[in-house]
This record gives C-alpha cells, sequence and structure tokens, in this order.
C-alpha cells in the first residue's frame, strides 16, 4: 500500500469536488493530489506518483520532464498521446515528411497548407476559371472545357476600346479573363487546349510569336481597379525555332489530347511546312486544318480538295463530300475529323471525315430561332454542335450566339449582350464583369 502524508491543514482548498474538503477520486482533488481514503492528499515520495510522474518539492505528483498529463503541457500543434508524451496533432507538422505529397508545412502554424493549384475537395480550388474548377484525383484543381461548353469568346469589356480585351466561355460570360494588349488577337487564330489554357498569336510582338494566355489581376490603387496594362508581357512565349528572328508564326494547329503544337511561317521560307516546338518538322505541302490524338491530320492541298495525313504522312485524298460545299469549321474526332459546311443551297450540315478520308453526312443544323439574324459561319463545339454569331431582329445593337444543333431542330441562343447586369465592368469598378462581343470572335479546342 502507498504511504501518503495528510494535509490536513489544507484540507478544504485540496478537495473541491465534494463537502468540507472529501473526495470520491482524484479528479475531486486539486491537480498533483490524490484521493487517498477519500482525503485529498499529497506525495511522499516519487513512489506515490504515477510511472511517469515525479512527486516534487510541494508534494504533488507532477509531470516528468517530457512526459504530459493534458494537452495543455504541449506545444499548439501537439496533444498529450495515450503514453503521457506529447505528439504530433492529427494535421500538424514539423517537415514537409509529415504532410501529404500536395501539401507543405508552414513553419508559422505547423499546419499542413495546399501547395498551390492543389486541393482536397473542389472547394479549395479558387475562382477565376473560365470552367468551374474541380479537384481531380491526383489533388490537381482542374478547369476545363466539357462537351458544350468549350466554345469561347475573345470579346472585349469596352465595346470600341482595343486595350480591354477579355475571353469567356459562351456559356458565361460574367466569368472573364482578363490581361491583352491593344493588337494580341489581331489575327483571330486563338485555341484552348484540352487543359483549358489558351493558346493565341500575340500581334503586339514583331515578329508575332505563340504564346500562352496567362491571366492577370486588375490593377488596384486604393478602392479604384482598373484594366491591368501590358497585360500580355506575363504570357509565356513558346519556342517556334523553325521561324527565324525576323518571320512571323503564321497559325498554328493543335493536337486534340495531347495539346501538342504544330505552327508555320509567314514571310519568305515560310508556308506550308509546319513544325513542333523543338524545330521538327510535323508536315510539309499542305495547310494543316485539324489534328486527332491519333496523329492523322486534316488538310487541304488546294482551296477546296481536302486530304488526311496519316501518321506517317502518307496523303489520302477524301471522298464523299459535295461539290457545292464551302468550309465553316473543323474539329478532330478519335475516329477522324467533324467538317461544318455550308452548301450552296443555304444549308449547313455535319460531316465525318474518317482517318481513311471516306466522309459521311452526320446531320443538318437547324434554322435559326425567329427574333436572330441567320447566319452560315460559326465555330464547332466537340459534341458536333454550330455556335454562330449574330444579333437581335427585334432589338438594336444586341449580338448574340445561336447554338445549332446537327439534328435538324432550331438554333437556340446561348449568349446574348441583354442579359448583362445594369452595372458592369468600368461603371462597376471591374467587380462585376461582362464580356462583350463588339468585334470579337469564337474559338474552340482541336
Amino acid at each position: 500500500m502507498r504511504s501518503f502524508v495528510v494535509w490536513g491543514a489544507v484540507l478544504f482548498l485540496a478537495c473541491t469536488s465534494t463537502p468540507e474538503g472529501l473526495c470520491e477520486n482524484d479528479s475531486g482533488c486539486l491537480p498533483g493530489l490524490r484521493c487517498q481514503e477519500g482525503i485529498c492528499a499529497g506525495c511522499g515520495g516519487d513512489g506515490d506518483c504515477q510511472a511517469w510522474e515525479a512527486c516534487s518539492a510541494n508534494r504533488r505528483c507532477e509531470p516528468r520532464e517530457g512526459m504530459c498529463s493534458s494537452n495543455t503541457q504541449c506545444q499548439a500543434w501537439e496533444v498529450c498521446g495515450a503514453g503521457n508524451t506529447c505528439e504530433l496533432a492529427e494535421g500538424s507538422c514539423l517537415s514537409a515528411a509529415d504532410c501529404k505529397a500536395h501539401e507543405v508545412c508552414n513553419e508559422a502554424t505547423r499546419k499542413c497548407d495546399l501547395q498551390p493549384g492543389r486541393c482536397n475537395t473542389s472547394d479549395d480550388c479558387a475562382g477565376g476559371s473560365l470552367w468551374a474548377a474541380t479537384c481531380a484525383q491526383d489533388n490537381q484543381c482542374q478547369s476545363v472545357p466539357v462537351a458544350g461548353n468549350d466554345v469561347l469568346i475573345w470579346g472585349t469589356l469596352s465595346e470600341g476600346a482595343c486595350y480591354a480585351d477579355a475571353i469567356s466561355s459562351v456559356l458565361t460570360p460574367t466569368r472573364a479573363q482578363v490581361g491583352f494588349g491593344c493588337y494580341s488577337s489581331v489575327d483571330d487564330n486563338a485555341v484552348v487546349s484540352p487543359s483549358g489554357r489558351v493558346h493565341y498569336i500575340d500581334g503586339e510582338k514583331d515578329p508575332a510569336r505563340l504564346k500562352v494566355f496567362v491571366p492577370d489581376a486588375f490593377k488596384v490603387e486604393g478602392r479604384t481597379r482598373s484594366y491591368p496594362s501590358d497585360g500580355a508581357a506575363n504570357d509565356t512565349q513558346l519556342p517556334t525555332p523553325g521561324c527565324s528572328a525576323t518571320q512571323d508564326v503564321a497559325s498554328f494547329v493543335m493536337q486534340a489530347g495531347t495539346g501538342a503544337i504544330a505552327y508555320n511561317c509567314g514571310g519568305v521560307g515560310g508556308g506550308n511546312t509546319y513544325y513542333n516546338l523543338q524545330g521538327g518538322v510535323v508536315a510539309s505541302g499542305h495547310r494543316l486544318i485539324a489534328w486527332n490524338a491519333s496523329d492523322h491530320l486534316l488538310a487541304s492541298e488546294t482551296s477546296s480538295d481536302l486530304v488526311v495525313l496519316t501518321p506517317t504522312r502518307t496523303v489520302v485524298p477524301v471522298t464523299g463530300l459535295p461539290v457545292d460545299r464551302t468550309f465553316i469549321d473543323a474539329r478532330a474526332r478519335p475516329t477522324g475529323f467533324r467538317l461544318a459546311l455550308f452548301r450552296s443551297t443555304d444549308v449547313q450540315q455535319l460531316w465525318h471525315i474518317d482517318q481513311e478520308g471516306v466522309a459521311t453526312l452526320e446531320g443538318t443544323y437547324g434554322a435559326f430561332p425567329e427574333n436572330v439574324y441567320g447566319g452560315g459561319y460559326g465555330v464547332l463545339d466537340s459534341a458536333g454542335a454550330l455556335h454562330v454569331e449574330s444579333s437581335r431582329r427585334d432589338k438594336v445593337f444586341v449580338d448574340v450566339v445561336v447554338r445549332r444543333p446537327a439534328d435538324g431542330s432550331p438554333g437556340t441562343i446561348v449568349y446574348s449582350e441583354d442579359s448583362a447586369p445594369a452595372s458592369v465592368n468600368y461603371a462597376a469598378n471591374y467587380e462585376q464583369l461582362f464580356n462583350y462581343m463588339h468585334i470579337s470572335y469564337l474559338f474552340a479546342g482541336p
């Protein structure tokens, strides 16, 4: 039996849970005292304490050095474990080794913080993307286009101004990104990659160069926000060693699936030789139109003759297309290519060209809505619908985009300038945005 020294003089101070200084168990005593035979008592030596405790000079059982009895005796990022030692709390860290691969250890808080662009749930992904960001299985925030929502507007936040360009999805013009120069879009040839990054030829550069758009924040001075100056300066310029120091990058196509680039050069020595970013020749002798994931290319030999270039660059003529056709747009498919055509009968059709060059009719585009002017050109989304810029018949200066499926059903308005909030862009201190179509164009993926 343990030998305890009873502090009779301090019974009423030591025992707190039972009247007159008595106790039923240790919890009824002050820290360091024990309930011995109904009385709170101090220790007479280490043997009267737990193995992880020592008897102090004031006869209290206290944790030995490095030991603990509660979380309050540990650091903020620790807990008192079952073995009465301070252990690293869940979610806390001493180094990156204590965190997940997509996290870093914050030395100030000793908490595992997410690396930039990484996530555990979609709520961890920041806004400002062209599409709503989601958290992928690799803990990367992804903002990528999906079928029916992969057509973009290169528009403006100020109609008539060349210094306020913006891009957005046709379906979400209030989710706009900015950061361009006056002549960044002069060539009307942007493409959105499979990962959601916008590639374009920067007309502000002399010579013109191929870039990847990096969105800019609005400039803030006091409480006033303004469009960023020299927005294209932070855009990533891609290497184009196939073009000389004085040659423009004339055009480019992107491969579906991989996002690989094939570009050609303008001026003397340019033309229909297309290079990759390492300077190797991708194809030569044809104007490239589309490039699918299996390395087949849709190309034109003349203004009207289409061919398929196989991975070995064997030329396969396209057969089965109508003679009275005018090209509208093309998109790559795993099985070949989709092609939108304008017929002399004022009909627009969707065709499929397989990798052997055989063309088959997929469908005919339906009529425009009654209150919208018709048009024959546009941009394909990855589902084969044709998006066409137009304007309202019943309202003045209201631009719209009509989505026309190839099943013959009437088109629907998916974008209209009269849907803009009452106060936007400059008038709203750029806190509420709307991307207008004035002197703009549509673009999509490969």
